[in-house]
């Protein structure tokens, strides 16, 4: 995998936290999101906390729709929010913690294309938690591309270096 992917550069990030914030995602699903997708959903998301860090509490909030909109009125795959660290890397105010809002519907996306977007929104946390996030931040397609291949061999049960 590419050193230069967030994933791997934020592994050796150091921030300062106050017990109160636990590492890890704390995840939420629509009801109408089928079972068979949020167990999908569930087994990426330990298979992230399991291979790569996540410092700071990320909340995600799986919501049942196609596509989310921005505040200009652009359909989008995902929206993540965030606020500044007021002196990084110290991140003390655990109202502040970041979180995705990602549409799933399977009716009119694959769960790879629905994987494809979480682990883009994923790559802005980890821009915002190396310090590197800014409103015009696009996520690389090869890295975005690297992270979904190497689940997608775990799940094969293929095993590869990360």
């Amino acid at each position: 995998m590419n050193k230069t992917n967030l994933w791997v550069k934020a592994k050796d990030v150091k921030i300062q936290l106050t017990s109160e914030i636990e590492p890890g995602f704390d995840i939420g699903f629509d009801k109408n999101i089928p079972t068979e997708t949020q167990e999908e959903l569930r087994i990426f998301v330990n298979w992230v906390e399991n291979n790569f860090s996540i410092p700071v509490t990320l909340w995600v909030d799986f919501e049942y729709r196609h596509y989310l909109i921005r505040r200009d009125g652009k359909r989008v795959g995902f929206l993540f929010y965030w606020s500044d660290f007021s002196s990084y890397p110290a991140f003390t105010d655990k109202n502040d913690i970041p979180e995705i809002r990602l549409p799933v519907r399977t009716e009119k996306s694959t769960v790879e294309e629905i994987l494809y977007s979480f682990i883009q929104a994923i790559t802005l946390y980890f821009a915002w938690i190396c310090n590197e996030l800014d409103d015009g931040f696009e996520p690389e397609d090869n890295d975005v591309e690297d992270i979904l291949q190497q689940y997608m061999n775990f799940r094969k049960g293929v095993s590869s270096p990360l």
